[in-house]
C-alpha cells in the first residue's frame, strides 16, 4: 500500500463529504430539477473521490488512466453547469430573452480563443511533456471557466437582467474557485511540477472545500422572493406573449 500522508487523507475524507453534503442538499430540497448538470457534478465528484483514493491506496496502475479519464467528464461538466446557469439567468420566460444568446455565445467564443491562448504561450518547468500539458490543461481550465461565468454575468447586466439567490451562489462559488485556480496554475506554470507543488494544490483545496461549504449553506436555504422585474423585462414579456397569440391566431384561422 502507497503512502499518504494524513493532510492528503483530511483532503480527501473532506472532498468526498462536502460533495456527497451538496449532493445529498440538492437532492432533498428538489434543487437537482432546476441544476441537473450541477448535480451530477457533485455526484460525480463524489464518487471519484473515493474511485481515485481506492486505487491510489492500492497502488494499483490504473490511478493515471481513470484520473485522465476523468479529467475529461469533469471539464465537460463544468462547462454544462456554467450554461446551466446561463440559461437560468437569461431564459427567465423559458425562451432565451432577444439578443442575450448571441451576446453569451459571443463573449463565450472569445473567451475560449483568449484562454487558449493563454495556456499555449506557457511555458513550465516540467520532468516530461506530459506534466508540462497538465499544467497547461489545468490553466486553460480555470481561464475559460472564469471568462465563461464573466461573459454569462456582462450579458446578463446589459440586459438588466435580474439574478435567483441561487444561480449567485452557485456563480460565486465557481468563480472564487476558479479565480484562486487561475493564480495557482499560474504559479504552476512557473514553478512547475515540482517545487512547491503540493502546498500549492493544499490551497486550492481549502478554498474549494470553503465553496462546497457556501454552497450547502445557500442551496439549503429557501429562495427568497423575487424582486420586481425592470421595466424592459416586462415589456418584453407582454411583447413575447402578443407574438405567441398572433401565432396562435393565424394558426386557428389558417391564414
Amino acid at each position: 500500500m502507497m503512502s499518504v500522508s494524513v493532510l492528503d487523507n483530511f483532503f480527501w475524507a473532506a472532498s468526498f463529504l462536502g460533495h456527497a453534503a451538496v449532493f445529498s442538499v440538492l437532492v432533498y430540497r428538489g434543487r437537482w430539477r432546476e441544476y441537473p448538470v450541477f448535480t451530477a457534478l457533485m455526484g460525480f465528484d463524489a464518487s471519484l473521490t473515493i474511485v481515485l483514493y481506492l486505487i491510489y491506496a492500492h497502488g494499483s496502475d490504473w490511478y493515471t488512466r481513470v484520473y485522465w479519464g476523468s479529467v475529461v467528464v469533469d471539464f465537460l461538466l463544468q462547462l454544462g453547469v456554467v450554461v446551466e446557469l446561463a440559461r437560468t439567468v437569461l431564459r427567465p420566460t423559458g425562451t432565451w430573452v432577444q439578443d442575450a444568446r448571441k451576446q453569451f455565445v459571443i463573449s463565450a467564443v472569445a473567451g475560449v480563443v483568449v484562454a487558449a491562448g493563454l495556456a499555449w504561450t506557457v511555458s513550465p518547468p516540467a520532468a516530461n511533456p506530459l506534466e508540462a500539458w497538465e499544467v497547461r490543461a489545468n490553466l486553460f481550465t480555470s481561464l475559460l471557466i472564469c471568462e465563461l461565468f464573466v461573459a454569462m454575468t456582462m450579458a446578463s447586466n446589459r440586459l438588466g437582467l435580474g439574478w435567483r439567490s441561487h444561480v449567485m451562489a452557485l456563480g460565486q462559488g465557481l468563480t472564487a474557485w476558479a479565480t484562486v485556480a487561475v493564480v495557482i496554475d499560474t504559479l504552476h506554470s512557473f514553478l512547475g511540477s515540482q517545487r512547491d507543488f503540493a502546498g500549492l494544490e493544499h490551497v486550492r483545496m481549502l478554498v474549494y472545500l470553503t465553496v462546497l461549504g457556501y454552497w450547502i449553506v445557500q442551496l439549503w436555504k429557501p429562495e427568497p422572493a423575487r424582486l420586481p422585474m425592470s421595466a424592459a423585462m416586462q415589456k418584453y414579456i407582454v411583447a413575447l406573449h402578443r407574438n405567441i397569440e398572433y401565432d396562435l391566431d393565424r394558426i386557428d384561422t389558417g391564414r
